[in-house]
Order: structure tokens, then sequence, then C-alpha cells
């Protein structure tokens, strides 16, 4: 693991070098003029790029379009992250450089639960060693608005990067295509996790081809319930993202809550209100570890424990009790999302204390 990291951090480091010349001379055609319409949608985008969070880092982003996805699906998605490599760079750079996208190892929670009037809650822990969280309202004009987290550290490689100039600001327009979790109008919530046990096995039929972070990406502009994400999934195949295996936990407003998983080439529908990182078809919680073992059965002890009625606050503390504050895995940012008021609340770093809140709704 930290042998990959260190390697993660060599190539980011390389990459920019490669690219600064690059940006550079996009920077200066931009300010001359001459081709000042050919970026004009990112500089829209990067223009509403703010830091909401000075001790942490936490950014957020207004896309006000598709940017591009609708084209990204009719030309058949992409079955790796380097295919979503090469469409971000002909849209984003428009050739001038390259955009990356990979998808590094996490361990996560995720709880769906009901409120006292059966209203939907959800709630998920992000766990990983570092990031530079970007909050990304995406307002499409055919579509749900939704507002997701990216991980800027897949675009950029590192997690010491962050989006405060006009290079990285660049680079951060690709974060719409690599959400990790996000909540949709509608209120649909999905969630990325990762999978300790086995291989997410190569799927190659006639489907178009989806990476885990774009078939998220979908289903915040599509999908407004359970039903309909799963309908949407089984026309494509979906592929793995940085060589490791995934679920993803989605939920609607209807109180639906399941877990996608991929075993044996198959796509395979869960019923669960708790998740973390084993499969559960195949119902061994012990194969994603002590500490994937333990949050899991803390989530359905408290589940239970509260005939599955919570408070927005009982949530909180529920993913509370399951951050990771201690060793290698770090919980850096907890998402808490509740139907009625269509808004989620970002706590990061493992604390609780303060929220910073979003409204779903455009």
């Amino acid at each position: 693991m930290r042998e990959r990291k260190q390697q993660n951090k060599i190539t980011g480091k390389k990459k920019w070098g490669k690219i600064a010349l690059a940006v550079l001379l996009v920077t200066v055609i931009v300010s001359i003029g001459g081709t000042g319409m050919l970026f004009q949608e990112e500089l829209q985008i990067i223009a509403s790029i703010d830091k909401v969070q000075e001790q942490k880092g936490v950014y957020y982003m207004e896309v006000k379009s598709d940017y591009h996805f609708e084209e990204f699906l009719e030309r058949g998605g992409a079955s790796s992250d380097e295919e979503v490599s090469a469409f971000l760079t002909n849209c984003i750079s428009k050739g001038f450089y390259q955009v990356d996208v990979e998808h590094d190892e996490l361990a996560c929670s995720v709880i769906s639960a009901t409120d006292s009037e059966g209203g939907h809650l959800w709630g998920r822990n992000f766990d990983w060693t570092a990031s530079v969280p970007i909050i990304v309202k995406c307002m499409p004009k055919e579509g749900y608005a939704s507002v997701s987290t990216c991980e800027f550290g897949n675009i950029t490689g590192n997690t010491e990067t962050t989006p405060d100039d006009f290079i990285n600001k660049m680079l951060a327009v690709a974060a719409v295509y690599v959400p990790m979790d996000g909540v949709n109008e509608a209120g649909l919530c999905v969630a990325d996790l990762e999978v300790n046990e086995g291989g997410m096995e190569a799927i190659d039929t006639d489907k178009p081809d989806l990476t885990i972070t774009t078939a998220i990406r979908l289903l915040l502009n599509r999908a407004a319930t359970v039903e309909e994400a799963i309908a949407l999934l089984e026309q494509y195949d979906i592929h793995a993202s940085g060589g490791i295996s995934h679920h993803l936990a989605i939920s609607d407003a209807e109180g639906n809550s399941v877990c996608i998983e991929f075993v044996d080439g198959e796509m395979v529908v869960v019923d669960t209100n708790s998740v973390t990182n084993f499969n559960l078809a195949n119902g061994n919680p012990a194969a994603g570890g002590e500490s994937a073992q333990a949050r899991y059965e803390t989530l359905c002890a408290l589940y239970e424990a509260n005939g599955g009625v919570f408070t927005t606050e009982g949530i909180r503390d529920a993913l509370s009790q399951v951050a990771q504050t201690q060793g290698q895995w770090h919980t850096q940012w907890s998402v808490v999302y509740a139907h009625d008021t269509k808004t989620v609340d970002y706590y990061f770093d493992g604390t609780f204390q303060e929220a910073v809140s979003y409204e779903v709704s455009r």
C-alpha cells in the first residue's frame, strides 16, 4: 500500500511537469481571446470553484450542464479509467494536455433509514488516508440536479495538489465524472464502497460500458428510484476502477435500499440498510477484515435498536460511531441526507460538531 501510494505521488509530480507548459499555452490563448470561446464552458465552471473550509481544504464547484455526459454515453461510455481520461482530455483541454482519472483503495460505511414520518434518511462515511474533497453541484438541462463528492486526488494522482490556481481548476472540471457519492433532487442516494475480498471480474458483452464512477454519474443524472437505478445499470457492462473491486449502496425517497454487487461476472442486488467493505451476497462479513465487519455489525445493531427509525442527528451519531480516527484509514468526510428538507450536511475529518450544508434541488 505505501509503495503504491508513493508511486502515485511520483507519477503525479511528473505529470505536472509535462502539462504545465501546455496549460500555460491555454492560459495565454484564453487571455488573448483568440479562441476564448473554445473554453467558455470550462471557464464558467472554474469560476464557480470556491474553498468552503480553510483548515481541511474542501472545495465547491457548480456545473450547470451535463458537461458532455450524454455525448459520453452516446459514444458507448468507457470500460476503464484510461478511456474516461481520453474522453475528458478532448473535452476539457481540447487535446492541449492530458487529463487523467484514477481510483485508489478506500474503506467506507453507509446507512439508510427513515424518520418518524416515514421520510428517507441516509448517511455515508468516506474513509481514506488523505483527501482533497470537491463538492460538485451538477444541474443538467435534462436530468436531475445533484450534489456529489469527488476526491481531487483521483484526478491529480496525489492528495497534495489543490484546485487553487488556473491549471488545477481546469483539471477539477473532471470531478463531475468521478463522484464517490451523491444525492439527486429526486432523493436517490448512491455511494461507492471498496470490496476487500475477491476480484471484480471483467465483463465484455455487446452492451455499452461504464466505470464505477461514471455509473454513479449516470444514476444521479437519470434515476429517481432504486428500481430505475437497477434498470439503468442492467443496460451497461460495469467495470472496476483503479484495479479494485467495488459495490454500490443505493437508496431512494420511497425507503428502498440495496447494495449492487458484481459477483462472478454478474450484477447481484442485495436488500440492505447497511453496507461496508465486503460482498453481502457472499454472506461473510469477516471477508472484509475486522474493521469492515465491526462497522457493519455496529450499523446493523443501531438500525435494529431503533427499529429503522432515526433523526438526522441519529444518522450523524451512527456515522460517528463507525468513523475511523486512528490507524492508516481516517474518515475524510461524512454526508447526512434528509429527504424532507432535501439537504446534505457534510462533516469533515471524522468530527461531527459543525456541518456544511447544501440544498440538493436547483
